[in-house]
């Protein structure tokens, strides 16, 4: 498989695109006005302590305080598997964490902790933090505050997992953790330790700025995004980064020079006048991206729908027919499917809950196949996740945690017509409580002539097939009423004037039936 990591660079924002064989699979996003904290390591100051959600929020020196969850303070010890997700830890030792001693008995009002963002601000709630401190490195992550030795899931090999644990217990410095990244795998003794005594001399300079330090103060600042992405993630498994700016490409050539040399020469500079990511098709696949129906190959799709509780992800035919009947058609549009969905799920960085209504089949041995064509295209993934048995009727459920912000969520924002529905009032709708409205305000007015502005679809029904309603009404009030259809009006928009000076009449008065005086 070939694998690209491709990197638009502008004023306002930066996007960084992993590509496989041609095709989106990652996308981020940082934008100038509202860049990540993540990562970043805080002197923080203990603001107020819940002890009925085990919880504390901590003043970090941002106008938004912090929160901190019992289970993410330091204290437990250990020695196993921890998987990495962008250099943060995920321990498998959470729930003994959980069962620590209260909040309330480790934490007090004005005490000051050393934390890092783990997860940025979102709305009006602040960034989550943890007192589990990680450096990341190119090959390690060094953990202070816990004497964990850990290595990454992903390096599968007995041999090497136990010649890196022999490595970390020779190398690691007294009362610090180690953990090896995915990266790491291979590595030599002398590139551990060049990551070792890097990391440690940082891990010094924090905590001497900690301890000398007065109130509520940065630390240390992670890398930017650029090369926070090419710290984690551009490994050998890449064929090439290309990014399109020159001051950038310059950094990122200098980052790999002191780090991971031998892929130097897989960076590339875009110097075309074509935008980037219009050449390489990304531009495209962004706005596929934000669409609720997905198109298979074979001429099938699928659908996603997104609700507070869950996403609901729906398999269908569509215009394939295949040519073996219908339990051949169904299984390859499934198995096309599995493929697709592993992107979408990766692609918009869905969480939580997702349930996967594949199309039904009659044979087993298709349904185990059709799961582990489905858990085989996860594996790409770098979130965490859990996937149940295909059940009978054909559904799989699964549990994602996100890795970053959900990308329609990032590029879009709730409709303020349908408030997220995906649903607006029909035409027949409008056009109806429109003469409803009418017949209000005719109670309350003696208004005689009126302009009446509305979409065009909604003014096209008043002026032919309800015209006789329309114009029953005006002559019952003994009124006169020209109806304008307004090009750029959404179906929802709806416009009264006078016709003698045309004065807008207030849109909120109009549906209440007031008029506004002279």
């Amino acid at each position: 498989m070939e694998k690209s990591l491709v990197i638009n660079v502008n004023p306002l924002e930066t996007r960084i695109a992993v590509l496989e064989d041609g095709r989106l699979a990652e996308l981020m996003i940082e934008r100038e006005e509202n860049p990540s904290v993540v990562g970043n390591i805080y002197r923080g100051r203990v603001d107020s302590v819940l002890p009925g959600i085990q919880a504390a929020f901590i003043d970090i020196g941002t106008d938004k305080n912090g929160f901190l969850y019992v289970s993410d303070i330091a204290g437990a010890e250990g020695t196993g598997d921890i998987e990495l997700v962008d250099g943060m830890p995920r321990a498998k030792t959470r729930a003994k964490r959980a069962r620590q001693q209260p909040i309330e008995t480790m934490l007090k009002r004005d005490q000051h902790i050393m934390v890092q963002v783990v997860k940025d601000r979102l709305g009006t709630k602040g960034p989550r933090l943890t007192n589990f401190i990680t450096l990341p490195g190119r090959f390690l992550v060094l953990m202070p505050t816990v004497k964990t030795l850990g290595i990454s899931r992903k390096i599968e090999s007995e041999k090497d997992r136990e010649r890196i644990k022999r490595i970390l217990k020779e190398l690691r410095p007294p009362g610090l953790g180690l953990i090896t990244r995915t990266a790491g795998a291979g590595q030599s003794r002398e590139e551990f330790k060049k990551d070792v005594d890097y990391l440690n001399t940082n891990w010094e300079r924090v905590r001497t700025k900690f301890e000398t330090g007065r109130g509520p103060a940065l630390l240390r600042e992670d890398l930017g995004p650029i090369l926070r992405i090419v710290r984690d993630q551009f490994t050998e498994e890449f064929d090439r980064l290309v990014v399109d700016d020159e001051n950038e490409y310059d950094r990122i050539c200098s980052f790999l020079d002191h780090f991971a040399p031998h892929l130097r020469g897989r960076a590339k500079l875009h110097k075309s006048r074509q935008p980037l990511f219009e050449k390489m098709g990304i531009e495209e696949e962004i706005a596929k991206a934000l669409r609720r129906k997905v198109f298979l190959k074979s001429g099938g799709h699928i659908c996603i729908d997104q609700t507070e509780a869950l996403i609901a992800i729906d398999v269908n035919t569509g215009k394939f027919t295949g040519k073996k009947g219908l339990e051949e058609t169904v299984f390859q549009t499934n198995i096309e499917a599995a493929d697709e969905v592993a992107r979408q799920v990766r692609l918009r960085d869905m969480g939580g809950i997702i349930v996967i209504d594949f199309i039904d089949m009659e044979i087993t041995a298709n349904r185990r196949t059709l799961m582990k064509k489905f858990t085989d295209a996860l594996k790409k993934d770098r979130a965490r996740f859990t996937v149940s048995e295909v059940s009978e009727l054909g559904m799989i459920e699964m549990t994602r945690k996100r890795v970053k912000h959900n990308l329609i969520k990032a590029l879009s924002q709730p409709c303020p017509y349908c408030e997220g529905s995906g649903m607006v009032r029909s035409v027949t709708t409008m056009t109806f409580d429109t003469l409803r409205r009418l017949q209000s305000l005719f109670y309350r007015t003696k208004e005689q002539q009126l302009i009446l502005q509305v979409h065009n679809d909604v003014a096209r029904r008043l002026q032919t097939e309800n015209k006789p309603l329309l114009d029953l009404l005006l002559e019952k009030f003994d009124r006169t009423l020209t109806v304008e259809a307004v090009d750029s009006f959404h179906i929802h928009d709806v416009r009264l004037l006078r016709a003698r000076n045309r004065r807008e009449i207030a849109l909120e008065d109009f549906a209440k039936g007031i008029m506004d005086p002279d």
